[in-house]
């Protein structure tokens, strides 16, 4: 599970014509503008030829300059033009991202007039401190109420093993980053406060109470990934496909997608996780103390489960730090994610009939069909150790779906 943010470049075009354009008179319709946007990453630089090869959502572009073009820098992040710094043609490089004004008249043939650069080091560098701070500030749980007039959520929060939910009000009132994850790309779109869902698993950063009851918030990453404990009966590797019964004993067709993680935990990483799950849970036969489902028998239909995920950026796991909000027991969401990731990939080959399986992926109506997007085996003792109270075996406050998405 991991993110990319998007350069602000690419959010930015009319943010940056209300500072290129003079302002309309009250009495006259704005004139059509003679320039337009073009926002996208550098694939190449002709800086002898004075070409800039760009890769836009739409497709491949040209954008021209010569020496009357204003070439500027942004940092990361800053819409604001005013805050530009001037930049030389040789600073450019492929992976910057780039937002250009270009006479409309001629757009890929005249050279551009203005053009802002988001440097793709200081891109990396925002990218990694963003992940730090969704792995680390992070706080994760599910939506209760949703007040779109006041901008207000509620969200419940996990509370750790054996401590109650608690309620989180949520304050959306500000400028706030959205995005919701893709059941079609397995990713992260931008997105706004209308994707919101009751019922949404959220993770969220932002300013909190001392008893984080309470967060102002300033980015979102909203899904809808389900989780189930399953035995596996048949596998199809050719067409990508398992029959497997679910804790409710009916059948269920899970689909291998190009994109699903296919892992298996050795049994001292199965064991740690199961003890952050239920920290009573010894690791020996039967049940572990406060009770779970038998081996084999799968860990109950739930959420918070995910894999597979955008490349690059970070991970908005729940937190694993008190308060934080983020699975059971000690760790938490944040240590479980970190586990899984460092167990060796697999393929739907290596998985057995027989054996139990943890799979997440996007809700569906439809009960008897599952997308995953990733399937874990190696689980016994996870399944065995999740509490008989909840149909969740990894925690619901933990999604390895990540948030955060959209961008190159």
């Amino acid at each position: 599970m991991r993110i990319v943010f998007k350069s602000a470049l690419l959010a930015m075009p009319l943010i940056a014509l209300s500072g290129l354009l003079p302002v309309a008179s009250a009495q006259a319709p704005a004139a059509p503008s003679p320039y337009v946007s073009v926002s996208g990453s550098i694939t190449k630089v002709d800086a002898a030829g004075k070409v800039i090869s760009v890769k836009t959502d739409t497709g491949e572009t040209t954008v021209k300059f010569n020496d009357q073009t204003q070439l500027m820098q942004l940092p990361p992040g800053e819409a604001d033009t005013k805050k530009a710094t001037p930049l030389q043609a040789d600073q450019m490089s492929a992976g910057d991202h780039i937002l250009a004004r270009v006479q409309t008249k001629d757009p890929t043939g005249l050279p551009a007039r203005t053009i802002y650069v988001n440097r793709s080091s200081d891109i990396a560098k925002e990218n990694a401190a963003k992940a730090q701070e969704w792995q680390t500030q992070a706080v994760s749980g599910y939506v209760d109420n949703i007040d779109a007039a006041g901008k207000k959520v509620s969200m419940k929060v996990k509370g750790a093993a054996g401590a109650p939910d608690r309620d989180v009000a949520l304050d959306l009132s500000g400028k706030v980053n959205y995005q919701r994850f893709s059941d079609k790309t397995f990713t992260y779109d931008n997105a706004d406060m209308s994707a919101i869902k009751t019922g949404d698993h959220l993770r969220v950063l932002g300013t909190k109470n001392a008893d984080v009851t309470q967060i102002k918030v300033t980015d979102v990453a909203a899904d809808a990934i389900k989780q189930i404990g399953a035995t596996i009966k048949s596998i199809d590797a050719a067409s990508g496909t398992i029959t497997a019964t679910d804790t409710a004993k009916k059948s269920v067709t899970i689909t291998i997608r190009t994109a699903t993680k296919v892992k298996r935990l050795d049994d001292p990483t199965a064991l740690m996780i199961a003890r952050i799950v239920n920290p009573s849970f010894q690791g020996t036969g039967g049940r572990g103390a406060g009770g779970g489902a038998g081996a084999g028998a799968g860990g109950g239909g739930g959420r918070g489960f995910g894999g597979g995920g955008q490349a690059g950026g970070g991970a908005p796991g729940g937190s694993g730090r008190a308060g934080g909000g983020g699975g059971r027991g000690r760790g938490g969401a944040n240590q479980i994610q970190t586990l899984i990731d460092a167990q060796a990939d697999a393929g739907i080959a290596d998985l057995k009939p027989g054996e139990p399986i943890i799979v997440s992926g996007p809700s569906s109506p439809d009960s008897s069909s599952f997308s995953a997007m990733m399937v874990l085996a190696g689980v016994d003792q996870i399944l065995r150790a999740a509490p008989s109270t909840g149909a969740d075996p990894l925690g619901s406050g933990w999604s390895s779906a990540g948030g955060g998405g959209g961008g190159e």
